[in-house]
């Protein structure tokens, strides 16, 4: 089974990493290899998504207007999707126990992350 880790940020913990000495940055860091480096063989992908302020959204336009593009994601949420981690695993139990140890829900109070399996068409 595949499943898709989606991990949230929450702006007042990207504030307070980015207020963290480079060795605490980098200790961080070393947290989330180790996480990896745990987990490999399950990992098929996965990639940290930069900042919100350089989103793009595409919707319909009104009334036939085409694709209306506008700046940022808009959702209602404070959070903001930080990344996300394609796994193969053999059911979402498994997926929720790697999820359960990512290391951001350890040392940032507001993280979040969430296990969606990926739909598969027969």
């Amino acid at each position: 089974m595949r499943c898709v880790m989606f991990t949230y940020v929450h702006p007042d913990d990207a504030a307070t990493w980015e207020a963290m000495t480079a060795a605490e940055q980098a200790e961080d860091v070393d947290r989330h290899h180790a996480w990896f480096g745990k987990w490999r063989e399950h990992v098929v992908s996965g990639e940290e998504l930069d900042r919100p302020s350089l989103v793009k959204t595409l919707r319909p336009g009104r009334q036939e207007e085409g694709i209306a593009v506008t700046d940022g994601p808009f959702v209602e949420s404070k959070e903001f999707l930080g990344g996300f981690i394609v796994v193969e695993v053999a059911d979402i139990d498994e997926a929720v126990t790697m999820a359960g140890e990512w290391p951001s829900l350890s040392t940032q109070p507001r993280s979040v992350v969430q296990v969606q399996p990926v739909y598969v068409r027969d």
